[in-house]
């Protein structure tokens, strides 16, 4: 997800004894430490952890499984070239994520399986020299200490500054954010790989390589690599330690800031914020544009696609819109392509398609935890205050089966609610109401899941890999669906 940066100022605790003073920060050789994480045993080990079983394919069109043949020869030379200096990675595969109607889509670059091993470790070397960039939240608990924090104040005196950052990943200099990395790392090899990672292009599919030189850029970080939330969070630390100091509470995530204080304080931090941002090559949209406002707290405002409507926290229209719309779609597709379905997988029944139908709903309605992280719509607007919404949300959910003759036109007893998700998600994560798939840990769970959604027939005997295989492919496409519900894409 994000890079979240929450710049507020917090004291540090008083010292019991005033003769002790806090140890140095512990000097790491960057160097040994690029050494370590590069040799051909590390990365070997991190392909066979983090991504032989990936689904994802970058320009070379191969897989985690295909690209295992290989890897082992393959990686040993990438080893020995990031060691010296020469790594080259291939062109990035461009992936273009909508942001709604009239707006220009988000450009995503996809590695190859073998550039996502380098950039992994690539991240864990910027991750282990600069551990205060790196983001420990998820934006609704920002959502949460914001509303904590404004219980106190003043809705007349008080005022709210909520301000984006234009094209902010594009318009990142990378000759500046070089130096900035230089200040810190002394490995020229560790900077020549994140240099040469920023300049490769992200070419559209089946570009020819005589082409490739033709999408390259001078500006600008690749969005999509597992180092770009931690570059563009150094890029930007500067700003962020100072900004509090001005007088405001001050919070920064990834393009989106919010600030307040009293009125002064406040249109003086923005004329700061955008004179800083500006000797970096980025800009702010100017108040009053509709993308940058400055009001007392009791007016409407939002951010991260929460509303408030203070003190009553609710979720952006738009953003709500989206949300059933991603669940219209889903009885779309169960309404339009159930006959195909029933001709192509003979074992399958009308029944059973329902059933299945309202498994996979019902999961979309609660989220789901995978891997320690809770995902889904109602998981990240969990800081909401607005629970008529919920009821809302839940009548119109309700409503759709009325389009459903199969159901007889009425919603099933066994759907599940947002109102119940919210609490569920919120303090009951553990209670079996919102699907943990971290509880699915062995090949017998995995195939008796696959089986109760339709995803393996009777007759088929399978092997453990392909038990193993069919589960991640299916698991990622639960967990991308319910991404896009997440308000990562609220912008």
């Amino acid at each position: 997800m994000k890079p979240l940066h929450n710049a507020k100022q917090l004291p540090l605790p008083l010292l019991a004894n005033s003769a002790v003073v806090p140890s140095a920060p512990v000097r790491i050789d960057d160097t040994i430490l690029f050494g370590a994480l590069f040799s051909a045993a590390a990365l070997e080990a991190v392909f066979e952890d983090e991504f032989a079983s990936t689904t994802s394919k970058g320009v070379d069109r191969l897989n985690g499984f295909q690209f295992a043949m290989s890897a082992k020869v393959q990686l040993a030379t990438a080893s020995a070239k990031c060691l010296i200096g020469t790594y080259r990675f291939s062109p990035f595969l461009e992936v273009l994520k909508t942001k709604g109607r009239n707006k220009k889509p988000r450009l995503i670059g996809i590695p190859t399986v073998r550039d996502r091993v380098v950039l992994h470790q690539l991240n864990k070397f910027l991750a282990t020299l600069y551990p205060e960039r790196v983001p420990k939240n998820v934006a609704s608990t920002y959502v949460r200490e914001i509303s904590i924090d404004l219980k106190g104040k003043s809705p007349t005196e008080t005022w709210i500054c909520s301000t984006d950052i234009k094209t902010f990943y594009d318009s990142i200099q990378r000759s500046r954010l070089l130096k900035v990395l230089a200040k810190r790392i002394k490995s020229q090899n560790a900077l020549k790989l994140i240099g040469h990672a920023l300049a490769t292009p992200t070419v559209p599919k089946n570009t020819k390589r005589a082409k490739h030189p033709d999408y390259r850029t001078d500006v600008g970080v690749p969005q999509g690599l597992a180092i770009s939330n931690i570059l563009a969070s150094i890029y930007m630390q500067e700003v962020d330690d100072v900004m509090p100091t001005t007088g405001i509470t001050y919070y920064r995530y990834v393009d989106d800031v919010l600030m307040y204080g009293d009125h002064d304080a406040v249109e003086k931090a923005f004329v700061s914020l955008r004179a800083r941002l500006r000797r970096r090559g980025l800009s702010l949209h100017p108040i009053g544009s509709g993308k940058s406002h400055l009001q007392q707290l009791f007016e409407p405002f939002g951010y991260l696609g929460y509303t408030f409507h203070w003190p009553l926290i609710s979720v952006r229209d738009s953003t709500t819109e989206r949300f059933l719309q991603s669940i219209a779609a889903k009885f779309s597709d169960y309404t339009h392509n159930k006959t195909r379905r029933l001709e192509r997988f003979k074992y399958l029944t009308t029944e059973r398609l329902k059933e299945i139908f309202v498994l996979e709903l019902n999961e979309r309605i609660t989220g789901a935890i995978s891997q320690k992280k809770r995902y889904g719509w109602i998981a990240y607007f969990n800081q909401i205050s607005d629970l008529k919404l919920l009821h809302r949300l839940d009548k119109a959910i309700e409503g759709m089966f009325k389009r459903l003759p199969d159901f007889g036109n009425t919603a099933p007893a066994d759907l599940k609610k947002l109102r119940r998700a919210y609490f569920e998600m919120k303090f009951n994560p553990q209670g079996g109401y919102v699907r943990d798939y971290d509880k699915i840990a062995t090949l017998a769970e995995m195939l008796a899941l696959l089986t109760e959604r339709g995803r393996v027939g009777p007759e088929e005997a399978l092997t453990d890999e392909q038990i193993k295989d069919r589960y991640e492919k299916y698991l990622q496409h639960i967990l991308a669906a319910m991404h896009k519900d997440e308000g990562a894409l609220y912008g």
